[in-house]
């Protein structure tokens, strides 16, 4: 069995509990003082069961069901009500709110504007919205949004403004494939009112003085990963976006060429950004000899300012905490376990935020993630052992050329069980999500990933470098930077021949039921582990890939 990758981790059932609670408290909103106290009677069976000594199954199931109900009733709290059917068919009207911004979405430098996810602050007495309610807004720039520091428009988390707009329902449609994706992701995270056409917005509070010197190092950093930027060249664009998740700079053309590929992901601070990053963190603290059990204490803190410097989107505060638990574990002195540091992020992320449960981004990280982990690992190392041409011959009698090709099959077999583990697990979501499936991908990132961490591992040095006001050296190493980008584009662009396999209207309990009986077929697979070397562990792959072919038939 591969090393940290036990599936029997303590958190593995409040995980559950907790995505249960939370979906009952979704389409089931219910009273807590009503669920509580049956939570509570659940509980002192559970500890009567412990006392007892009772089976660790029947344990688990009381527990299960005591710790569901809990979360139940939270989900019930945290989840913002529901507007009646009533409320989102009454026509448009103007309104003055109050906004505090959560998430900035996408910000037109050309127009002078910003589209924002935002809560309520103040609202009409009489009207549908009340305070900590959330909306969608386009908001109009004005005089007043300088950053004091660089004199540059600011739209980051936090800043308080009061503007005069149309307010207006999001319609509710049926199923899962609705007209309008991204009303369909504003209904998912708890947005049910657009507001737009406003005027030029007041300003009531600037952001913290950390948030605004965190947009004015983001420029900065900008700044450093365009040295020497050729003329007439999108290249830098892409440099940008892969070390700051700016793809409002990316071209249309490019948008839509990586996304066609299945490879949009590298560009959004994500898990293979984060680790890439701690990985260099820490190998320079060890240069300066740190020792390992500090590291983390001086490394997650820069980390922790990279992510919010890049605008601490979802996706990267995930791969932060993924990356805090793995990395503490070392400063503790505990079992390194990989798939336990994934359960512990997951819970922590949704109990601060119960919405991400609905967002795709958390769902394809985690899912995919723990494909790699649970799937990609064992399918390494089978790999390894059938393709081994010289396993009847001892390690010290092995020539030079030997141990190159021994060396480039492990490579090769790595990439390929990563590569495949990961779009094995998307596959659902995307059929779902987006339509289509991109075979090509499994190809594709195997040969792009190596490629996109020497690109990170660059824009770190020419950051570092930057900052050291050493300008020469950080130009010197974007040219090479771009040099690789250069490649990766031009794989991107070949790999567009490819076809992609067509979903149409896909029933979305099928999609997330095939995603279910993968991981627990991964789980069956682990409580027999003699069955991870043999041919058996393709079994997974085997069930998830005849779930997708029944998803489309049926589609």
């Amino acid at each position: 069995m591969p090393p940290n990758t036990s599936t029997r981790t303590p958190i593995a059932p409040i995980l559950i509990s907790l995505t249960m609670g939370l979906i009952l408290a979704r389409n089931y909103p219910a009273t807590w003082t009503l669920i509580l106290p049956i939570a509570l009677c659940g509980s002192l069976i559970a500890l009567l069961l412990s006392l007892k000594n009772s089976t660790a199954t029947l344990w688990t199931l009381v527990f299960v069901f005591s710790a569901t109900l809990c979360f139940w009733a939270y989900g019930s709290i945290r989840l913002i009500a529901k507007p009646s059917e009533s409320d989102l068919e009454l026509p448009q009207r103007e309104a003055k709110i109050a906004l505090q911004i959560k998430t900035v979405l996408h910000v037109d430098e050309q127009h002078k504007s910003a589209s924002v996810i935002a809560h309520v602050l103040q609202a009409p007495p009489i009207g549908r919205l009340s305070k900590g309610d959330l909306v969608y807004a386009q908001l109009k720039r004005s005089e007043a949004f300088l950053l004091p520091e660089t004199q540059s428009d600011i739209w980051q988390k936090g800043l308080e403004i009061r503007a005069t707009g149309l307010l207006k329902p999001i319609p509710e449609t049926s199923g899962l494939r609705q007209n309008n994706d991204f009303d369909r992701y504003l209904k998912n995270i708890g947005v049910h009112y657009r507001f737009d056409r406003t005027n030029k917005p007041e300003l009531i509070r600037l952001p913290t003085v950390f948030v605004r010197s965190c947009a004015a190092m983001e420029q900065r950093f900008q700044a450093i990963l365009q040295l020497g930027v050729p003329e007439n060249s999108e290249l830098a664009n892409i440099y940008v976006t892969m070390l700051l998740g700016k793809s409002s700079v990316l071209s249309n053309e490019q948008r839509e060429r990586y996304r066609m590929t299945g490879t949009m992901h590298f560009f959004a601070i994500s898990g293979l950004h984060i680790g890439v990053i701690a990985a260099v963190i820490a190998q320079c603290l060890l240069l300066i000899r740190i020792p390992q059990s500090w590291s983390p204490w001086i490394g997650l803190p820069l980390l922790f300012v990279y992510v919010q410097i890049t605008g601490a989107e979802p996706s990267a505060m995930r791969a932060f905490l993924m990356t805090a638990f793995f990395w503490l574990s070392f400063a503790f002195q505990r079992q390194h376990a990989s798939f336990a540091a994934l359960l512990n992020s997951a819970v922590f992320v949704l109990l601060i935020d119960p919405y991400q449960l609905w967002n795709l981004g958390f769902q394809l990280s985690y899912a995919v993630v723990a494909s790699i982990l649970l799937f990609g690992l064992p399918i390494s190392l089978f790999l390894k052992n059938t393709f081994q041409p010289y396993k009847w011959l001892p390690r010290s009698d092995w020539t030079p050329r030997q141990r190159i090709v021994n060396r480039l099959i492990e490579k090769v077999s790595s990439l390929f069980a990563i590569s495949f583990s990961a779009w094995l697990a998307s596959l659902p979501l995307c059929a779902l999500f987006f339509s289509f499936i991109a075979p090509a991908a499994i190809v594709i990132n195997m040969m792009l990933v190596c490629l996109v961490t020497l690109v990170i591992i660059s824009g770190v040095l020419s950051l570092g470098c930057g900052l050291l006001r050493l300008q020469p050296v950080s130009e010197f190493i974007n040219h090479a930077a771009w040099l690789v980008i250069s490649a990766m584009d031009e794989i991107v662009r070949t790999a567009t021949i490819v076809p992609n396999i067509p979903f149409y209207e896909t029933n979305s309990r099928l999609g997330y039921g095939i995603l279910v009986a993968y991981f627990l077929s991964l789980c069956w697979l682990y409580h027999y582990p003699d069955k991870l070397r043999t041919h058996q562990i393709w079994i997974p792959a085997i069930i998830l890939l005849g779930g997708v072919m029944m998803l489309h038939i049926t589609s």
